[in-house]
C-alpha cells in the first residue's frame, strides 16, 4: 500500500475555467479518504487527476514517495470501481474478475488462485459462471470492487460506486465495503455526493465547493465543528439551523427580532473575549431542548410542524422570523398550533462570522 500525497494541486479547462484550485491533500497509508461535496465542486476532476485520466495543470501528486504526475495510469499502480460498474456485459463474473491479470500475462493458475480468494472475500465464489448482464446491482457493485481489487494494487479509487443502489441495499454495502477494505488496509479514496456514505464509512472526509477544499477531518469533527457554514449546512441530516443574531455582551443574550435567548456564562465569556456583536448561530436539531411546559430559561415557540420517527419526533418550531427544526423524545400529545419551550445547548452550537461566514471558534 502507499500514501497518496496532492501538492497545490490545480486543474484548468480551456486556459480559463478552473475545476480545481490548490488542491492541498493527503491520504495516509492504508487510510479511508473520502472526498465529498455537491455536483460540480472539483471531486470528480480530482479523482481522474489521481488516477491519471486527467492530466494536472499545476502542482505535484505523489504515490508514497514517488511523483508521479507523468506516469499513465498503468504505472501509478491504481485500481478503480466506477459508478456504473463498467463490466463486461457478455463475460462470466469470473472472466471479469480475471481480465485485469490476463492482459498483465499472469501466469493461469495465479490468476485462478487470486479470483477465488478474492470472491471468496466478497461472498461471490458460488456465482462465478454467471455472466455479468445478469446480475442484480448489488452483485455487479461486488463484482466491480472484486475486479479492482484482484490484482493488489496500492490505491484503490471508487467512484460513487453505490449511487445507483436501493436505499436498502445501499446500507448494507456500505457497511460491507467498509469492514471489507478498513480490514484489507487499502489506501481508499472514495468519492461522492451523499454525505451520508462519507459520514458513516471514511476515517477522514475532505469536503469541496465550487473547486476549492473547505475542510478535511473526521466524520465526528466535521459534524460537530464544521469549519464554515457552508460545510455546517452540507453534512448533517436534517440540516443545521441556522439564526442570525445579535449578541448583547451586557445582558448576556443573543437577540434577533422580538427574541432574546439568555446565554449561559461560559458562552457569554468566550463571545465577549472575540468582541462579537452580529452573528450566525448554527445549531443541530439534537441540540435543542424541548419541553411542552414553560420552564426557566426557556423561549416560547410555535409548533408548525411534526413528523414521527419511531420513539422520537422532528419538530418544526417558529421562533420569530425564523423555523427550527429540533428532535425530541416522542409526544403523542403534541400538536401543531400548540406551544413549546426551548434551550440551546450553547456548548455544542458553532458561532460564525456573518461576513466571512467561517466559525469563530474552531481551531481553539
Amino acid at each position: 500500500m502507499a500514501s497518496v500525497t496532492l501538492k497545490h494541486i490545480g486543474k484548468v479547462y480551456g486556459g480559463k475555467v478552473e475545476a480545481v484550485k490548490d488542491l492541498n491533500l493527503e491520504i495516509k497509508d492504508g487510510e479511508f479518504m473520502c472526498i465529498l461535496g455537491p455536483s460540480g465542486c472539483g471531486k470528480s476532476t480530482t479523482m481522474r487527476m489521481v488516477a491519471g485520466l486527467e492530466q494536472i495543470t499545476s502542482g505535484d501528486l505523489y504515490i508514497g514517495d514517488q511523483r508521479v504526475n507523468d506516469m499513465s495510469p498503468s504505472e501509478r499502480d491504481i485500481a478503480m470501481s466506477f459508478e456504473n460498474y463498467a463490466l463486461y456485459p457478455d463475460m462470466t463474473i469470473y472472466q471479469n474478475i480475471a481480465f485485469p491479470l490476463e492482459i498483465r500475462k499472469v501466469p493461469k493458475e495465479e490468476i485462478n488462485e487470486k479470483v477465488m480468494n478474492v470472491a471468496k472475500l466478497l461472498n461471490i465464489q458460488d456465482m462465478l459462471d454467471l455472466v455479468a448482464k445478469d446480475l442484480s446491482g448489488g452483485v455487479q457493485q461486488r463484482v466491480s470492487v472484486a475486479r479492482a481489487l484482484v490484482r493488489n494494487p496500492k490505491v484503490l479509487i471508487l467512484d460513487e460506486p453505490i449511487s445507483h443502489l436501493e436505499e436498502e441495499l445501499k446500507a448494507k454495502m456500505r457497511e460491507e465495503l467498509r469492514r471489507l477494505l478498513h480490514n484489507l488496509h487499502i489506501t481508499t479514496l472514495y468519492v461522492t455526493h451523499d454525505q451520508i456514505e462519507a459520514m458513516v464509512m471514511a476515517d477522514r472526509i475532505a469536503v469541496m465547493k465550487k473547486s476549492l477544499l473547505q475542510q478535511v477531518d473526521t466524520p465526528d469533527r466535521i459534524y460537530s465543528n464544521p469549519v464554515n457554514v457552508f460545510v455546517a449546512g452540507f453534512i448533517g441530516e436534517p440540516p443545521m439551523n441556522f439564526v442570525t443574531c445579535r449578541f448583547n455582551a451586557e445582558k448576556k443574550a443573543l437577540e434577533f427580532d422580538d427574541v432574546v435567548l439568555p446565554v449561559e456564562e461560559e458562552t457569554a465569556a468566550k463571545l465577549t473575549a472575540k468582541n462579537v456583536t452580529d452573528v450566525i448561530v448554527g445549531i443541530r436539531d439534537t441540540h435543542i431542548e424541548v419541553s411542552m411546559t414553560p420552564k426557566e430559561g426557556y423561549v416560547e415557540t410555535d409548533i408548525t410542524y411534526i413528523e414521527p420517527r419511531n420513539e422520537e419526533m422532528l419538530l418544526t418550531l417558529q421562533i420569530g422570523s425564523y423555523s427550527l427544526l429540533a428532535t425530541t423524545k416522542a409526544d403523542y400529545s403534541a400538536e401543531a398550533g400548540m406551544k413549546a419551550y426551548i434551550r440551546l445547548e450553547y456548548n455544542r452550537c458553532n458561532f460564525f462570522d456573518p461576513e466571512s461566514e467561517m466559525n469563530i471558534f474552531v481551531g481553539e
